[in-house]
């Protein structure tokens, strides 16, 4: 494991397409973080019905999954700026509106559903469009960095800007705080649209399906890729059994939802020290080192279900965070890497849908499950099934010998200095 010297980070600072992709990330970041507080208060507090709620929840999900897909055959095709600028018009939009309806008072049920149906759309189009533009707007050696900041940059938001949101929806409401949400995407389309990206080889193909089996077909020939996205998809699956039954089991113990507060406060300091650690390291074994780093999230799962003290969940939280953000990091080095960049959004499509798409039937399966056998039993099992699913992906060859490719050419004109 090679050590990264932190001045390149100043150096990937000097490149000014990725400085404007990053504040742009950053924008729209800061103001996604406060949307769920705000979000869920506003429908509250409209409705009085968490069932609408739930609704209202569930088309940003569903709408995400079903859009994925195509929004990575689109960021293929089409200029990733484009899409990723068209992505932030319809959430600022979307967000605006769905303020001003909460302020008017009487927003119809339909028409929050439709809207935020409608943001999960944009994120879907956006995200796999955002991973092939960061190819494009820094040198290739300097991939992992540039990851590690956007990543950080989003963590930091979901750690902080709940709290922000909760403040500002009791000074201001809940209706004020999805407008300001929505001048922010405004914001990141601004940064977005001075970017100067060299244009790509025309798309070759004959339509839309013969881009989509494509890219399905840069996945199938890669076993390191579609066993990661198999891995990711299990893992994601029990990983969503720690936001339901973490609260359940500290609920009957002292100071328990202290605790929960304290477990969610490790895991986002986690997540930060993961990103600082993928900023000054640089295993040369980008999916091996990211896997071994991937099995510390077990632990918290057993301890919160076995003996929740203090200070050993706040440790494994700490572990669990740095063991989510760290080899995800590394994924998408690899990725950015080894993918053709002709390809590059229609893989990561596969792998944002692999990853979003058994979350709900992760939570469905918890509460049947925690009903059948108890709280412990289910986090057991589960850490176990984590350990399993890392370990069995380790069993593929081509992710146990795939290493980092360091180029050594100069810069494309993306990524010169400015």
């Amino acid at each position: 494991m090679a050590a990264v010297h932190w001045r390149n980070l100043a150096e990937l600072a000097r490149f000014t397409q990725f400085r404007n992709q990053f504040l742009a990330s950053a924008l729209s970041a800061a103001g996604s973080a406060m949307t769920p507080v705000a979000l869920s208060f506003g429908v509250l507090d409209a409705t009085g019905s968490a069932a609408d709620l739930g609704l209202v929840l569930a088309a940003y999900s569903a709408a995400q999954i079903v859009f994925m897909l195509g929004g990575g055959v689109w960021a293929d095709r089409l200029p990733r700026k484009r899409l990723m600028v068209l992505s932030d018009g319809i959430s600022a939009a979307s967000q605006i509106t769905f303020g001003l309806l909460l302020l008017t008072g009487h927003p119809p049920l339909w028409a929050m559903i439709a809207l935020h149906g409608l943001a999960g759309a944009a994120s879907a189009l956006f995200m796999p469009a955002s991973v092939g533009l960061v190819a494009e707007t820094v040198p290739p050696r300097l991939l992992q960095e540039a990851n590690a900041l956007l990543s950080l940059t989003r963590n930091v938001s979901v750690s902080v800007g709940p709290m922000i949101a909760g403040m500002a929806v009791v000074l201001a409401g809940a209706g004020w705080v999805l407008v300001a949400d929505g001048l922010t995407f405004l914001g990141s389309l601004l940064f977005l649209r001075r970017l100067a990206v060299p244009a790509r080889p025309a798309a070759v193909g004959g339509g839309f399906l013969r881009d989509f089996r494509g890219g399905w077909q840069e996945v199938a020939k890669r076993s390191w890729v579609w066993t990661g996205i198999a891995m990711f998809m299990i893992f994601n699956f029990v990983y969503s059994f720690l936001y339901v039954l973490g609260p359940v089991s500290l609920s009957g113990s002292d100071n328990g939802g202290l605790l929960w507060g304290a477990v969610t406060a490790s895991l986002g300091i986690g997540d930060v020290l993961g990103n600082a650690l993928a900023v000054r390291f640089r295993p040369r074994r980008l999916l091996f080192t990211g896997r071994l780093m991937m099995l510390p999230a077990a632990p918290l799962i057993v301890v919160l279900g076995t003996a929740p003290e203090p200070i050993p969940l706040i440790v494994c939280g700490l572990l669990a965070g740095i063991a989510t953000t760290f080899p995800n990091t590394l994924w998408e080095t690899a990725l950015q890497q080894h993918i053709p960049n002709s390809s590059l959004s229609r893989v990561s499509s596969f792998d944002y849908a692999g990853s979003f798409i058994l979350r709900p039937a992760g939570l469905a399966v918890t509460a049947l499950a925690a009903s059948a056998f108890n709280t412990q039993v289910t986090l057991t099992a589960g850490a176990a099934l984590i350990v399993l699913a890392v370990t069995a992906s380790l069993l593929d060859r081509g992710t146990r010998a795939l290493v980092r490719n360091e180029p050594q050419e100069q810069p494309a004109t993306s990524g010169t200095p400015g």
